[in-house]
C-alpha cells in the first residue's frame, strides 16, 4: 500500500492562543471557525515549523515557557529516497522509522531569539515499540544534525503561504512552481549561456573580472588593520532560471483607464483574484505534467475565498482540490461552507476557542463516526448524512429535524417570534436521513463535543425512543395511549401492529392516526408527561402528531410552505397559529440549548 508524503499531524504547544493541542491533517484540510478562533495560528505554527526565523514576544502565549511545534510526517519511504540526492537520502535514513515516518520538533526558548539557538529536534523512537500509533511512542528528543535537517528540507521545502496578504512571496513562489517544466526544459541551454557569465564573476576563476579582484584586493588591505590575518573574497553564485522568476513581477493593466499597476499597488481585492488566478493556472499546468512526488510542498492559505463572488469560489475550491492530488498539501482556513464539500466534511477541523481551552479543535466527524458506530455499514451511512449537512460545521450547537417541514418553516417562525436567527445563536438547523438515525447521530455529535437537541414526530416516542434508551420499554404513558389505540382502532378501523398505528391497509395513513389520538382529550395528561421526559433527554416531540397539527397546515409541500410564510410576515402570529403558546415554548428551548454549550 501506498503512503502518502505528507504532514498528518501537528501539536502545538504556547503558541498565542493555542496552549497545547494537537490537530491530524489531510491532503486537503479545511480550518472552519469564526473571527479570531486561532485558524491562523495553525497555519503560522506550520509555516515556523518547516523554516527557521525567531518569533517575537506576541507569538507566545506565556513568555516564560518556550513555543515548540511537532510535526508527525510519514510517506519518507525507500523511493522517495531513491529520487533525491544519494548525499540526502544518506543524512536522513539513519532518523527514518521503521513506518517511513519522521517526528520532529522545533523548540523557541525565549521571545526574539536568534535563530541559530532555536533548536530542531527528531524523536528517537524504541524500536520494541514502533507498532504503536505514533501518538503513544516513547523515545528521546534529540538534535538532528545540520545535514539530515537539510536533507529532510528539500522533501518538505517551506511552504507557500498567503495570509495578510502577503501577495509578493505567494506570487514569486507560485511564479516559481508554475515554471518548473519549463526550468527543466531549457536547464542545459540556460546553464551554457550562463556559465560565460559565471566564470567572469566567479572567484578563482582565471577570467574573473578585473574590477571584482580589485574589489578583493582592496577590500582585505582596509581589513588588515582591523582585524589581521583574516582575508574574504567577494563570492558570486551563479543565476539559475529561478533567480530571475524570484525578482519577477506581475504588471496589472486597467482597460478602463489604460494604466498599468505593479500588483503590490493593487487593491486587496483585486490581489486577492490575481492571486487565486494563479493557484487556478498551476492547477491547470501540474494536470499535464508529471509529478514524481518526491517532496511535499504545503499550500497555507487563509480565506482564499475572501473578495470572490460565489461562482469564483468553487473554481478556486477545485483548483487547490486538484492540486491536493497533484503533489501539494493544501491547508486552509474558511469561513465559506462553499469551500467544503459533503466530500471534505467529514475530516475537516472545527476549530473552537474558549477562555478555559484557549483555540482547540472538536473531534472530526469521521473520528467520531468510528468511536461511536461499531459496524462499517451504519458508518457508512452515518458519515454520508451528516457530511450532506455541512452547515453544522459553522455552529456551535445543532438542532435535528425529522421532516422538510420543519427545515423550511422554522427558521423564519423563529426569527418572527424571537427576532433572533439560527446563525445568530450559531445553531445549526440540521436535516436527518431518517428519524431511526435520532440517537446515532446525536452520539456522533456529542463526541465531536457539539451540542445538540432534535425535534421529532410523536410516532418516534412509540417507535423507536425506548430502542434508544430515551424511554422505559414499559413506560406507563406510552402503554396508556396504546390503550386508547386499541379503542380507535376498533371504532375507526385503524390498523395496529404491536399495539401502535401503521399505514397499510388502514383507514387512514399512521400519522393521521397518532394526530387524531392526539386530539383525545383523555390522553392530553400522558402526551405532555412523554414530552416532558423526551424534553429532558434534549428531543422535542410534537405532541399533536407532527408540526403541521401546531402550525394548522393542510399539507407538505412548497407552495404550502411559501404561503404560510407570507402569512407569518404580515399576521398576528397568536391568530395564525394553533398552538402558539406551544410554539413560544420550542423557541425558549431552542434558545436555551444554544445557552447551555
Amino acid at each position: 500500500m501506498n503512503i502518502a508524503l505528507e504532514l498528518s499531524s501537528i501539536t502545538i504547544k504556547n503558541l498565542r492562543s493555542i496552549r497545547h493541542e494537537t490537530f491530524p491533517l489531510n491532503q486537503f484540510t479545511p480550518l472552519i471557525g469564526y473571527n479570531n478562533a486561532g485558524k491562523t495560528n495553525i497555519l503560522k505554527a506550520i509555516h515556523w515549523l518547516l523554516s527557521r526565523f525567531s518569533l517575537d514576544i506576541s507569538y507566545f502565549n506565556d513568555p516564560n515557557e518556550p513555543i515548540e511545534v511537532e510535526g508527525f510526517f510519514r510517506g519518507i519511504t525507500p523511493e522517495v529516497l531513491q529520487r533525491i540526492d544519494e548525499d540526502d537520502a544518506e543524512a536522513l535514513y539513519p532518523f527514518l522509522s521503521k513506518d517511513s515516518s519522521m517526528q520532529v520538533k522545533r523548540v523557541q526558548r525565549m521571545p526574539g531569539e536568534v535563530p541559530a539557538r532555536i533548536e530542531f529536534l527528531i524523536l528517537q523512537k524504541d524500536t520494541h515499540k514502533e507498532t504503536k500509533s505514533h501518538h503513544e511512542r516513547k523515545g528521546r528528543w534529540i538534535k538532528l544534525p545540520p545535514a539530515a535537517e537539510a536533507a529532510f528540507s528539500k522533501i518538505f521545502p517551506q511552504p507557500i503561504r498567503l495570509w495578510d496578504f502577503d501577495g509578493e512571496n505567494f506570487v514569486s513562489k507560485l511564479l516559481v512552481e508554475i515554471f518548473k517544466p519549463l526550468e527543466r526544459r531549457f536547464e542545459s541551454e540556460l546553464n551554457s549561456v550562463l556559465k560565460i557569465f559565471s566564470e567572469q564573476l566567479a572567484a578563482g576563476s582565471e577570467t574573473r573580472a578585473e574590477e571584482l579582484n580589485t574589489f578583493d584586493k582592496k577590500i582585505n588591505e582596509k581589513l588588515e588593520p582591523l582585524f589581521p590575518n583574516m582575508n574574504i573574497h567577494l563570492d558570486i553564485p551563479m543565476p539559475t532560471l529561478i533567480t530571475f522568476l524570484k525578482e519577477a513581477n506581475l504588471l496589472v493593466r486597467d482597460e478602463e483607464d489604460g494604466f498599468e499597476r505593479d500588483i503590490h499597488n493593487m487593491g486587496a481585492g483585486a490581489k486577492r483574484a490575481i492571486q487565486m488566478a494563479l493557484v487556478r493556472y498551476l492547477a491547470e499546468v501540474k494536470k499535464h505534467h508529471h509529478n514524481h512526488y518526491n517532496s511535499r510542498r504545503l499550500f497555507l492559505i487563509d480565506s482564499p475565498e475572501l473578495f470572490l463572488h460565489p461562482q469564483a469560489v468553487e473554481l478556486v475550491r477545485v483548483a487547490l482540490k486538484k492540486l491536493s492530488e497533484q503533489g501539494y498539501q493544501i491547508i486552509f482556513a474558511t469561513h465559506s461552507a462553499q469551500m467544503v464539500t459533503s466530500e471534505d466534511v467529514k475530516t475537516a477541523l472545527l476549530i473552537r476557542k474558549n477562555k478555559e481551552r484557549g483555540t482547540f479543535m472538536r473531534k472530526r466527524m469521521e473520528d467520531a463516526v468510528h468511536q461511536v458506530l461499531e459496524d462499517a455499514p451504519s458508518q457508512v451511512q452515518m458519515l454520508f448524512s451528516l457530511s450532506n449537512s455541512n452547515e453544522l460545521l459553522f455552529a456551535d450547537y445543532v438542532l435535528l429535524t425529522e421532516g422538510k417541514t420543519e427545515w423550511r418553516i422554522l427558521p423564519t417562525l423563529f426569527e418572527r417570534l424571537t427576532g433572533l436567527s439560527f446563525a445568530l445563536i450559531k445553531c445549526a438547523l440540521v436535516r436527518q436521513g431518517g428519524v431511526s438515525n435520532t440517537r446515532k447521530s446525536m452520539k456522533v455529535l456529542r463526541a465531536m463535543d457539539m451540542p445538540v437537541r432534535a425535534i421529532v414526530d410523536l410516532d418516534y416516542a412509540f417507535n423507536n425512543a425506548a430502542n434508544d434508551g430515551f424511554l422505559d420499554r414499559k413506560d406507563p404513558d406510552i402503554e396508556f395511549c396504546k390503550d386508547i389505540f386499541k379503542t380507535l382502532a376498533f371504532q375507526e378501523k385503524i390498523r395496529l401492529v404491536n399495539g401502535v398505528p401503521v399505514s397499510r391497509h388502514s383507514r387512514m395513513s399512521a400519522s393521521e392516526a397518532y394526530a387524531f389520538m392526539a386530539r383525545q382529550p383523555e390522553v392530553a395528561h400522558a402526551l405532555q408527561n412523554i414530552h416532558a421526559k423526551l424534553r429532558d433527554r434534549g428531543i422535542w416531540v410534537w405532541t399533536r402528531g407532527a408540526i403541521e397539527e401546531h402550525l394548522g397546515l393542510q399539507g407538505k409541500n412548497e407552495k404550502v410552505w411559501s404561503d404560510f410564510i407570507q402569512r407569518i410576515h404580515a399576521g398576528n402570529l397568536e391568530k395564525i397559529l394553533p398552538d402558539y403558546q406551544g410554539i413560544r415554548e420550542l423557541c425558549k428551548w431552542i434558545i436555551e440549548g444554544s445557552e447551555r454549550r
